[in-house]
């Protein structure tokens, strides 16, 4: 995982799924450095996730819990078609804004 910062908010750029520990623990580690930024706006960018689990997305939360609680908003991108039923089926979409195409994200 990377993180990207351009003007006005930061890029998390999965680079593994979200379902083994190691990933999830290099995501908690990304999403830790993320809030200690505090850039107004974070962007999660999925395009590299085929894969994710509960504990991937209890992390998920979490970061968006974290970041709600210091005023930052988060969205995300490039959501794979593997993934996005599971997503939406658990109403994640209601919480953390989604752009299907990243050239549509605008602040």
């Amino acid at each position: 995982m990377a993180i990207e910062f351009n003007n006005e908010y930061i890029s998390i750029v999965m680079e593994a799924n979200l379902s083994a520990p190691e990933e999830i623990k290099q995501f908690i580690e990304d999403s830790e450095e993320a809030c200690n930024i505090r850039m107004p706006l974070v962007v999660l960018d999925m395009k590299n996730v085929k894969e994710i689990n509960s504990a991937g997305i209890a992390k998920m939360l979490k970061l968006y819990k974290s970041l709600q609680s210091l005023k930052v908003k988060l969205f995300m991108t490039n959501v794979d078609e593997a993934i996005s039923p599971t997503l939406k089926s658990l109403m994640i979409f209601s919480l953390i804004k989604y752009f299907e195409n990243p050239k549509d994200f605008t602040l």
